[in-house]
C-alpha cells in the first residue's frame, strides 16, 4: 500500500516539469510574436505588393496546417514505436531551425517554402502534454496540465505584445534569430534532461461507424467558425494599418492580444454558466456574441472600436470553445470520444486552411469592412446550423447496441 501511494503522489524531477512548462511557453511565444506580424514582414521587409501580400500570407498560414494534417498519422505511428521524446525534439529543434532560416529569406517564395517545411515539425504542445501525462503521478495529472495550460494561455496572450515591442526595437530578422536561438537552447536542455516515454496505442478507439445528422451539423458549425475566424486573424496587422496607417506594432500587438486577454480572464467562469444553462443555450449565446463583435468591427472607423470588437470576440471564444466539445461528446459513445476529438481537431485544422485563403480573397476584394461583414454572416450561419442540429436525436449507441438517452 505504501508503494501505491508513493508511486501515485511522487513528483518527477521538479526541474524537468518546470523546463517542460517553460519550453512550451517559449515555443508559443517564439511563433506567436512573429506570426501576427507576418503580413507586415512580407510587405515591408520583403517588399511585396499589397494584393500579393495577402496571398503569400494565406500560403504561409495554411501550409503548416495542411502538411501537418497529412503527416500526423505517420508521426503518431513512429511515436508509438520509438517513444515520444524523439518526436518532441523533432518538433522543437525543427521549429527552432525554421525560425533561424526565416531570418535569412530574401523573397516571399522562400518564406512559403520554409512554412511548408514547418508542417513537418508541428505538434510540439500536444506531444508535450502526452509526455507530461506519462511522467506525472495520476494524482497530479490535473494540477500539472493546469500549469501547462496557464503557461500556454499566457504565451498566447503575451506573444503579440512582446512582438509589438521587440520587432520595432530589433527588426523582424533579429527577433527571429533571438526566438529561434532561445528555443534551440531550451530543446537542448530537454535533450539531456527528459527521459523517453512510450505512447499507448489507441487501437481500441474506433471512428464512428455512423455519422448522425446531429454530429454532421455540429461539425459543419465548427468548420464555419474556424473558417470565419481564420479569414480574419492572420490579416489583423494589415487591417489595423488600413484603419490607421500610422499605427505602431505595439498597438497592433495589443489589438491582436486583447481577444486572448478577455477569453483567458473569464475562461474559468464558464463552468458556472455551463452548470446552470444548457450547453446549447450557452453555445448559441456565444455565437450570437461573436456575430455581434464582427458587426461592430465592420462599422469600426478607429482602432479603439476594433479593439472593443475583439474584446467581445474573446468573450465569445471563451463560451463556445468548451461548449462545442460538450456538444460533440453528446453525439458519440464514450468509447469513441478520443477518435471524435481527433476528428474535431482535423475539422478545425481544415478550417484554418480554408479560412486563410478566404481572408486573402475578401481582403483583396473589398477591404476590412467586407471581411468583417462576411465574418458576421459566417457566425450567424453557424448559429443556425448548430441550433438546427438539435432538431435531430443524439443517437448515442452504447457498446451493446442499445440507444442511450
Amino acid at each position: 500500500m505504501f508503494g501505491f501511494f508513493k508511486d501515485r503522489y511522487r513528483e518527477p524531477s521538479f526541474s524537468i516539469t518546470s523546463l517542460f512548462v517553460f519550453t512550451s511557453f517559449i515555443f508559443l511565444v517564439s511563433w506567436g510574436e512573429i506570426n501576427p506580424f507576418l503580413p507586415l514582414f512580407i510587405k515591408e521587409t520583403l517588399h511585396t505588393g499589397t494584393a500579393a501580400t495577402s496571398w503569400f500570407t494565406s500560403l504561409c498560414i495554411a501550409a503548416p496546417y495542411l502538411v501537418g494534417m497529412l503527416i500526423a498519422p505517420v508521426w503518431n505511428r513512429l511515436a508509438i514505436k520509438y517513444g515520444a521524446k524523439p518526436w518532441l525534439l523533432r518538433a522543437g529543434f525543427g521549429s527552432a531551425i525554421i525560425l533561424l532560416l526565416m531570418s535569412m529569406v530574401q523573397n516571399p517564395l522562400q518564406l512559403v517554402i520554409l512554412k511548408i517545411i514547418q508542417g513537418l515539425f508541428v505538434g510540439f504542445i500536444s506531444i508535450a502534454s502526452s509526455i507530461l501525462i506519462s511522467l506525472v503521478p495520476a494524482a497530479k495529472v490535473g494540477q500539472t496540465l493546469g500549469k501547462l495550460g496557464v503557461a500556454t494561455s499566457l504565451a498566447t496572450v503575451l506573444a503579440p505584445v512582446i512582438g509589438g515591442i521587440l520587432i520595432p526595437l530589433l527588426s523582424f530578422r533579429l527577433t527571429l534569430i533571438i526566438s529561434g536561438g532561445l528555443l534551440l537552447l531550451c530543446c537542448g536542455f530537454l535533450q539531456f534532461k527528459l527521459p523517453n516515454t512510450r505512447v499507448t496505442p489507441r487501437s481500441h478507439q474506433k471512428m464512428p461507424r455512423h455519422f448522425t445528422a446531429r454530429l454532421v451539423l455540429v461539425l459543419l458549425g465548427i468548420l464555419l467558425i474556424q473558417i470565419t475566424n481564420n479569414s480574419i486573424t492572420p490579416y489583423l496587422a494589415l487591417i489595423v494599418r488600413q484603419i490607421n496607417g500610422h499605427a505602431g506594432l505595439l498597438l497592433i500587438g495589443v489589438t491582436i492580444a486583447i481577444t486572448g486577454v478577455f477569453s483567458f480572464a473569464i475562461y474559468h467562469s464558464v463552468d458556472f454558466f455551463i452548470n446552470r444553462w444548457s450547453s446549447i443555450g450557452l453555445l448559441a449565446f456565444a455565437l450570437l456574441l461573436g456575430a455581434m463583435s464582427y458587426v461592430v468591427a465592420a462599422l469600426s472607423i478607429t482602432v479603439l472600436a476594433l479593439i472593443l470588437s475583439r474584446s467581445l470576440l474573446g468573450l465569445s471564444d471563451a463560451g463556445h470553445n468548451p461548449t462545442i466539445e460538450i456538444e460533440v461528446s453528446k453525439t458519440i459513445p464514450h468509447s469513441q470520444l478520443g477518435s471524435a476529438f481527433a476528428l474535431l481537431q482535423f475539422v478545425q485544422s481544415f478550417g484554418v486552411v480554408i479560412g486563410a485563403f478566404a481572408g486573402a480573397f475578401l481582403n483583396n476584394s473589398g477591404g476590412y469592412r467586407t471581411m468583417f461583414t462576411w465574418a458576421a454572416i459566417g457566425y450567424f450561419v453557424s448559429l443556425v446550423v448548430v441550433l438546427t442540429s438539435h432538431l435531430f436525436p443524439a443517437n448515442l449507441a452504447s457498446e451493446n447496441g442499445k440507444i442511450n438517452s
